[in-house]
């Protein structure tokens, strides 16, 4: 929100002046960060990616619980019967009666629970006892180091790097679209400016010939042709402030402002590429282009995927055990203890395991095809996108020299209309030319920019 106010300071001062506001790129690109939709989405739903892996994370956990309670017990049935089998507590109650607490800690492969009577009301003929109880279990193997759980948080880690890298690409393409959105708006400043510059001249030549005309040393053909270049000139003008309120309205949709915010952005620096080759150009983008980066962590996952169907096909080991005591208040003590491991080993499936391992191998198989053709497609954009830019470049050099030809060429028939070897039609159309000339050059210049930033955007910048 700071960095938002900061860069809407200059709309609200110059609101408060009257004056119109100047925004500069980097503080269009800050508004937009801060304030602008877009990336208030991606921001979410990176969050909602990270909670998630949280919740993965927390599944693989150990937990803790605990309980309290009291059973009651009563033996009934033929007394003969109910010492056969009976637990330590009681020669007269199967089960231990009274107050118990007990600890649970749990995990996808280990448990370790502790149970306890602290006071087992004595049967006849008995004194007070306690009885304590501690069992566990730990899984060695299942298939995956670390269990099926473990695998989970593995790859919802690639998930959320996945995540966090398509939201990082998703944050370019918006700066990338809010520069574009810059640049264009500033092409349609300098492209009113120039309309306004040749309506004047255009008006001047026309105050010219009608002077001119009311002297008859002008046809009527001739202040015909200087009406309407005037209108024209005049329709140029309308047409350029319309572009320039609708590339204004998209800017401030970026930015998160009002459509009817009336401002002006700063003249910027062309933008520039960081390389001097097509070579180093497509080095960068195979280096930096997040698509990549995410078929290398599909890799990953479907590789998860494969260890964990091949584990189906081994073994599971395990190991179990537990001592249970019982105190009499008297100070006797007496326990039992026992210790066991084992093993699980598939032996018939009906091939299901091999079905999973080779589902699994031929998805590692299509994205490592699918990433050589990314590869492949990239080269291809960046290549065309650098041609384009050096086009764009000598079409910009063409439009320049176009322009000047044009203006000189204005000035030496102006000359010799004035000395009379050139005619009024002819100094007509060379303000027409030079004007065209000048609208292209201007044209010509925006196409180097957007040029320059697709091929910048292409590379991953």
């Amino acid at each position: 929100m700071i960095v938002m106010m900061a860069a809407l300071i200059p709309l609200m001062a110059a609101g408060a002046q009257g004056a119109v506001p100047t925004l500069s790129l980097s503080q269009a690109i800050d508004a937009a960060l801060a304030n602008g939709d877009d990336n208030k989405v991606l921001q979410d739903n990176l969050d909602v990616a990270r909670a998630q892996h949280a919740l993965n994370v927390s599944k693989d956990s150990l937990t803790l619980a605990g309980s309290a309670g009291y059973t009651y017990a009563t033996p009934f049935g033929t007394t003969s019967l109910l010492g056969l089998g009976l637990p330590i507590a009681s020669a007269a109650s199967p089960s231990p009666q009274g107050g118990t607490a007990g600890l649970a800690l749990s995990g996808p492969l280990t448990t370790v629970a502790v149970s306890a009577y602290p006071w087992i009301p004595p049967s006849a003929g008995a004194d007070n006892t306690s009885s304590l109880g501690i069992t566990a279990s730990q899984t060695l193997w299942n298939g995956y180091p670390g269990g099926p759980t473990q695998a989970t948080v593995d790859k919802s880690l690639l998930t959320l790097s996945g995540k966090e890298i398509a939201t990082d690409a998703s944050r370019l393409t918006l700066i990338y679209s809010i520069k574009q959105a810059y640049y264009t708006m500033l092409s349609a400043q300098r492209t009113l400016d120039l309309n306004k510059q040749i309506l004047d001249k255009q008006n001047a030549v026309l105050k010219q010939l009608q002077q001119i005309y009311a002297l008859k040393l002008a046809s009527l053909v001739d202040l015909k042709s200087a009406e309407l270049n005037a209108q024209v000139a005049q329709v140029g003008v309308d047409s350029a402030q319309h572009d320039l309120r609708f590339a204004r309205i998209a800017l401030a949709t970026y930015m998160g402002v009002s459509a009817d915010q009336i401002f002006a952005v700063a003249d910027a620096e062309d933008p520039s590429i960081p390389v001097s080759t097509v070579e180093e150009a497509v080095a960068q983008g195979l280096s930096r282009r997040a698509d990549l980066k995410q078929f290398a962590l599909s890799v990953r996952s479907s590789a998860i995927d494969l260890a964990l169907a091949k584990g189906q096909g081994t073994p599971t080991i395990s190991l179990n055990g537990g001592v249970n005591f019982l105190l009499d208040w008297d100070g006797v003590a007496a326990g039992t203890a026992n210790a066991g491991v084992k093993v699980s080993l598939p032996i018939l499936d009906a091939g299901g395991v091999q079905s999973q391992v080779t589902a699994a191998q031929k998805q590692i198989d299509a994205s490592t095809v699918q990433e050589t053709q990314l590869r492949k497609g990239i080269i291809t954009t960046i290549q065309n996108d650098w041609d384009n830019v050096q086009l764009a470049k000598e079409r910009l050099t063409l439009a320049q020299l176009t322009a000047d030809t044009n203006e000189l060429q204005l000035k030496i028939v102006t000359a010799q209309r004035d000395n009379g070897t050139a005619s009024n039609q002819d100094m007509l159309t060379a303000a027409v030319n030079a004007a065209n000339a000048e609208d292209g050059l201007a044209t010509a210049r925006s196409a180097v920019q957007l040029a320059t930033l697709l091929l910048l955007n292409a590379m991953g910048y």
